[in-house]
């Protein structure tokens, strides 16, 4: 009967993601982990049969941070707004994670193709009432990929925008891609007629 683990799977993810928090995902390695947990590397290939198994559940856990923060409520916002400011602010509070999930190949995952939490985004988009059901989607990827561009810059120090100047623009473009897009459907009913 082999040893009994100490050290559990759990301890494990927490401890690689301690890594990647502090040091970023490039430094994760068996003996940073070990270093991390203050044991050797045994336990964590007891756990996991390798680094890229380990690596996938590090991915998977950076997630659920992810997804935390990207549904914390804000009463002074509405509720979409908040998934844009959340957004940032995950870039900027967890800039390594923000790293590993969207500026890395860590995951090995298209972060666009996997429409990271689009089911719930789109559930706010349509409790908004402001967009049409044929529009969501689009609403949902262009909003995202601008509100990359911000995350992006301020996660990586290119850029340093105030809280009230990314509401701002993110408030801004949102206003104007609903009006072109629900425009066009207003203009396309009429030539129909």
């Amino acid at each position: 009967m082999p040893p009994r683990a100490k050290v559990t799977r759990e301890q494990i993810v927490d401890g690689a993601l301690s890594v990647v928090r502090k040091r970023g995902a490039g430094a994760l390695t068996a003996k940073a982990l070990s270093e991390e947990l203050s044991c050797s590397t045994q336990p964590v290939f007891w756990q996991f049969e390798s680094m890229e198994e380990l690596k996938k559940e590090v991915y998977a856990a950076a997630l659920a941070v992810f997804g935390v923060y990207l549904r914390r409520q804000d009463a002074a916002r509405s509720a979409y707004l908040a998934i844009g400011m959340n957004y940032i602010r995950f870039a900027t509070e967890e800039r390594e994670l923000f790293r590993l999930l969207f500026m890395s190949d860590f995951g090995q995952t298209d972060v666009v193709a996997a429409r990271v939490e689009m089911e719930y985004i789109l559930g706010v988009i349509g409790e908004s009432g402001a967009v049409s059901d044929e529009n969501a989607q689009t609403v949902y990827r262009d909003m995202w990929l601008f509100s990359h561009g911000i995350a992006a810059m301020m996660a990586t120090g290119t850029a340093n925008f105030t809280e009230a100047e990314a509401e701002k623009m993110l408030s801004d473009v949102y206003r104007g891609l609903v009006q072109n897009l629900e425009g066009k459907i207003k203009q396309n009913r009429r030539s129909e007629r």
